[in-house]
């Protein structure tokens, strides 16, 4: 197995799976993490075939299944002797509604475990690992609509501002001990062609959104990116850029 392994959220698909198969590339083993077996499996055989890659599932809302993931990898980790170099926060779920009034309190809930407490959580777990694997990187995946409010995007859009808050808090609090804590960035990928940004267009028209037509001609004239471009983008960002410009940075493709 490769020195340097990345950790990585929600890799079943979509943008997820997309930089496994860019970090494999360039010799790095990628822990893919996700709730469904089937979709992690489909991921793991994209890899190149000389590289290393893990399926680890689990439901990072719930607290158990991290406390079981964080220790799965490091005891990895740990036994093979890598570093780990890299975490991302690359899953995020929620759902739209038709407004605030049918807007479900206990998808909320959900959105914000999955998209806030989860990115902490698995960061404090894993903290030691990326310390002793110093110069490493933390890199949270981000949403436009957390800075542009449009009717019936507020769990997606509430807990996507609240992770971009926790981004600012680590960067602050990482940077009172520079020496050995992570490098922490925020990606934000823009419009992505993948199946979470297809499912929310159905559920979207089943609420009679506005923003629906958008959504609908972004995807017929191509104006989304791919996956596939969007991993190489953050595989770049990952591997390549200097310190001082990712330590607090807001990247994107």
């Amino acid at each position: 197995m490769t020195s340097d392994i990345a950790v990585i959220t929600g890799a079943g698909s979509g943008i997820g799976s997309a930089l496994a198969v860019e970090l494999a590339g360039r010799g790095i083993t990628v822990a893919l993490i996700g709730r469904r077996r089937d979709a992690l499996e489909r991921t793991l055989a994209l890899l190149p075939e000389s590289s290393a890659g893990l399926v680890m599932t689990g439901d990072i809302a719930i607290d158990d299944d991290r406390q079981r993931l964080i220790r799965k990898i490091s005891a990895c980790v740990e036994s093979a002797g890598m570093g780990l170099r890299y975490l991302i926060h690359n899953a995020g779920v929620g759902e739209p509604a038709s407004g605030i009034e049918t807007m479900d309190p206990d998808g909320l809930a959900r959105a914000l475990a999955v998209n806030v407490t989860a990115p902490l959580a698995l960061t404090q777990g894993l903290l030691p690992l990326l310390r002793a694997a110093h110069p490493s990187r933390v890199l949270m995946v981000g949403a436009g609509i957390a800075d542009r409010p449009q009717p019936g995007t507020g769990s997606y859009g509430i807990s996507k501002k609240a992770l971009t808050r926790l981004f600012e808090q680590m960067q602050v609090d990482f940077a009172q001990s520079r020496a050995s804590e992570p490098d922490v960035a925020l990606f934000q990928p823009g419009l992505v062609d993948t199946p979470g940004i297809r499912a929310h267009l159905e559920a979207a028209r089943r609420c009679g959104l506005p923003h629906v037509d958008y959504l609908d001609q972004a995807l017929a004239d191509g104006e989304c990116r791919s996956p596939r471009a969007v991993g190489e983008a953050m595989a770049e960002a990952l591997t390549n850029t200097p310190s001082e410009d990712f330590a607090g940075a807001t990247l994107r493709p």
